[in-house]
This record gives C-alpha cells, sequence and structure tokens, in this order.
C-alpha cells in the first residue's frame, strides 16, 4: 500500500528554511533577524578579504622563493664557467 504525501510548496518553503535557520544557529552563526544577518555578511566578507590577502601574501612569497632558487642556480652556472675558462 503506498500513500501519497502532498504539501503545499509555501509551506515546503517554510520548513526548509526554519531547519536550515535550525542548522546554522546550532552552528553559531545566528540569522534570525536582519541585525544578526548584516553581522553574519561582514563577518564572511572579512573572510573574504583575509582570504585573497593570504592568497596574494603566499604568491609574492613563492614567486620570491623561486627567484632566489633561479638566482643561485644561474650563479653557480657562471662560477663554474669561468672556472673552466682560462685565466686572462
Amino acid at each position: 500500500m503506498t500513500s501519497h504525501f502532498s504539501i503545499d510548496p509555501d509551506e515546503l518553503k517554510r520548513i526548509v528554511k526554519e531547519a536550515i535557520r535550525e542548522e546554522l544557529s546550532a552552528a553559531g552563526l545566528r540569522i534570525d533577524e536582519p541585525e544578526h544577518q548584516f553581522e553574519a555578511r561582514e563577518d564572511f566578507r572579512f573572510l573574504r578579504k583575509f582570504r585573497q590577502a593570504l592568497a596574494g601574501a603566499s604568491g609574492k612569497v613563492g614567486a620570491a622563493v623561486i627567484l632566489s632558487i633561479v638566482s643561485g642556480l644561474l650563479w653557480l652556472l657562471w662560477n663554474g664557467v669561468q672556472a673552466l675558462l682560462p685565466p686572462r
């Protein structure tokens, strides 16, 4: 025996919103009032800016490390070539 359960789309939307709010609240993120929603948005904006700044800094540090390695290898190569050449 099968039963068909139908639910109004608006009721389903309300149930899903309530469940999401409960789970976010359980995780420590309150969004039940406009002030809380604004604060949550600002927190996420801060985290995004922090992540982007960190990614930019790590890219620059990585480029500096690669540049120093390449420079060191070129210096070694140049000194090796000079050692093989007869003195003037």
